[in-house]
């Protein structure tokens, strides 16, 4: 009984003394992607890094979703394998045991990816990291306001719209009166996989004095927005009845002024003129 109570205790530790070894023979597994958010057509880096502590590399694996696309393993004679998948393409030059590039990305590949890494034998310990990748495409141009072009007053209603080039996501907008916001559209997801929408928000706002700055006027903008990621706005500067004399009109009234005050001394020196050319004549 005592003899089994022994085996027993080092079955125990045995166990245990490969369990825990095999526990800390590979650690600080990590996933990074590089930019997570990157352009339609661009490339991106994916790095895996992590720590053997000692122990001998058996494989790396990289997976989109559940399906592996690429493998390194150094006791192979071949040691990289690129495996088909739709829309990726690896560049292999640039890849290895601890990055995986990634060239003229494609929509399909927003979504997870994983870098899992196996160390040999005795060990052969596993661990996992995984991360996200979002494939966006930008407006190729700012956005752009349109609007009526009468004369504006309060009381008046302002009626205006945005809107910008097709994108995927489709970009938020926002209006914003002498930098005050009016109004702006919620972000509406995208349905197809190669979708992409444009975003338009329309305005219908009446006007009354507080829309109107210290000097009378309506600055009009339009704010187009992928948060973290994409940014451009347009203004315009719209006709107000509350607008100051412009000042070019101000300076002609001056010059008017200046000309009257000028006709005094006309006079005076055409007097002159007439008065010397009649004692020319007399003598």
């Amino acid at each position: 009984m005592v003899a089994y109570y022994w085996i027993f205790l080092l079955d125990f530790f045995l166990t245990f003394y490969f369990f825990t070894k095999d526990v800390i023979a590979l650690k600080n597994v990590k996933l990074s992607i590089e930019p997570a958010v990157v352009q339609y057509g661009n490339q991106s880096t994916l790095k895996c890094s992590y720590d053997l502590e000692n122990d001998i590399l058996y494989s790396v694996k990289w997976y989109r979703g559940p399906l592996e696309f690429y493998r390194y393993t150094p006791s192979e004679d071949v040691k990289t394998k690129i495996f088909p998948f739709d829309g990726i393409t690896v560049d292999g030059s640039n890849s290895n045991s601890t990055q995986v590039v990634l060239r003229d990305i494609e929509f399909n590949l927003s979504g997870n990816f994983s870098c899992e890494v196996t160390t040999d034998l005795p060990h052969m310990v596993t661990a996992v990291d995984e991360q996200s990748m979002m494939v966006i495409q930008l407006p190729e141009f700012s956005p752009k306001i349109s609007v009526g072009r009468e004369v504006l007053d309060s009381g008046d209603i302002l009626r205006a719209n945005c809107s910008s080039p097709p994108s995927r996501p489709p970009v938020t907008l926002k209006f914003k009166l002498n930098n005050r916001t009016v109004a702006q559209n919620d972000p509406h997801p995208y349905r197809k996989i190669n979708e992409r929408s444009w975003s338009d928000l329309p305005l219908e706002l009446p006007l009354d004095d507080m829309h109107f700055d210290n000097n009378g006027r309506l600055l009009l903008e339009c704010v187009a927005m992928l948060p973290g990621v994409y940014h451009d706005q347009v203004e315009l500067e719209l006709e107000s009845a509350k607008d100051p004399i412009p000042q070019r009109v101000r300076g002609l009234n001056g010059v008017k002024k200046a000309s009257e005050q000028t006709k005094p001394l006309l006079y005076i020196v055409l007097c002159y003129f007439l008065l010397r050319s009649a004692i020319l004549r007399a003598l």
